[in-house]
């Protein structure tokens, strides 16, 4: 851990952040190269890999799935086969979590968050409030910024995974039987959170009580009172149907999430060099196709649910960051110094 956290001041002091200006710039291989990748995959011994993920199979995270599965296929001349499973089939994210490190699993598509326990650096990208906005949020998640490529080597140290493409997910809202329109309103309402510390330590900061509850039991501990309200992406909100047992949905915008298709280092060392080099290629495509479809969607999802829920734009939104501002200094130890200022500077 001191190791990670000596590699991000240092990169902070370097000012390696500059780099971090540009977006994501997707490569157009020739078709002479494709071609010839795929032959040389094609020849390598057949692999089956097993992807996981939490999402039901309507949600556009098992769509790219789906559609990441089918490239690794074309790209690697039909030598690889990704079998999806959806809706926590494969098991809870918790036991998904450890699956993919010790190679169980193969590929898990899921937060960072999952592993913040592991490698705590990396939670800054959980802290609320830390992106303003998709363009924000997308100068961060690029391949050519330097500090997210560090954070990215570290989880892989200390978790035996490999990020190999980001997904947006969408912006964090929360739902309850209540309008929010000041972080006063969230006082002592039991908030459903994940097994992560990030959404403890903010809902603890703005006066509300955390309640753990998987994430595939939220909709019912909604229903059944233990768990006042909860906090996700309107994508989820949708297809987990949990506007059925909430009165509200509140335009939080608290965190600007990105999910990651991760990938077993031990599942690595079965593949051929071509064979790896097809899973990547499969997985950056997917990727930027999936980023372009949530982005334009996301907005149409929350317009749909007015007609489920009532949507409420708080009026004291500034209250919220405020609060989850005051958690920020307990964490500059963990994320590095600087981190979280030059994070907020590429905005």
């Amino acid at each position: 851990m001191k190791k990670a956290l000596k590699v991000l001041s240092t990169v902070m002091a370097a000012g390696m952040l500059a780099a971090c200006g540009s977006t994501a710039a997707s490569s157009t291989a020739t078709s002479a190269t494709s071609t010839a990748e795929s032959t040389a995959a094609s020849s390598d011994e057949a692999v089956t890999l097993r992807l996981g993920h939490t999402q039901p199979t309507d949600h556009q995270v098992n769509i790219t799935a789906e559609r990441f599965a089918e490239l690794v296929n074309e790209y690697s001349g039909g030598s690889v086969t990704v079998e999806v499973y959806p809706n926590s089939t494969f098991g809870s994210a918790s036991e998904m979590n450890a699956a993919v490190q010790s190679g169980d699993l193969d590929l898990y598509v899921n937060a960072s968050a999952q592993f913040a326990s592991q490698y705590e650096p990396m939670t800054v990208v959980d802290a609320w409030y830390m992106f303003n906005d998709t363009d924000h949020l997308m100068k961060f998640y690029s391949p050519d910024c330097e500090v997210y490529q560090t954070l990215c080597e570290g989880l892989k140290e200390a978790c035996n995974i490999d990020s190999l493409a980001p997904i947006y997910y969408g912006a964090r809202h929360m739902t309850a039987n209540t309008p929010l329109n000041s972080v006063s309103d969230l006082k002592g309402l039991k908030m459903r959170v994940a097994s992560d510390p990030m959404p403890t330590a903010f809902f603890e900061a703005m006066g509300a009580t955390p309640t753990p509850v998987a994430y595939n039991e939220t909709y019912l501990a909604l229903q059944q009172n233990v768990a006042d309200g909860e906090e996700n992406p309107a994508a989820s909100i949708t297809s987990m149907k949990f506007y059925e047992v909430q009165k509200t949905l509140n335009l939080t915008a608290h965190q600007y999430q990105m999910l990651t298709i991760y990938m077993s280092v031990p599942s690595e060392e079965k593949l051929s060099d071509a064979q790896m080099e097809a899973v990547r290629k499969a997985a950056a495509q997917a990727a930027e196709e999936h980023n372009a479809v949530a982005f334009d969607q996301e907005q149409e999802i929350i317009d749909a649910l007015k007609d489920k829920i009532e949507v409420v734009t708080p009026s004291d939104l500034d209250s919220f960051k405020e609060a989850c501002a005051a958690v920020y200094p307990q964490y500059e130890e963990t994320w590095g110094a600087g981190v979280a200022d030059a994070i907020k500077a590429l905005a």
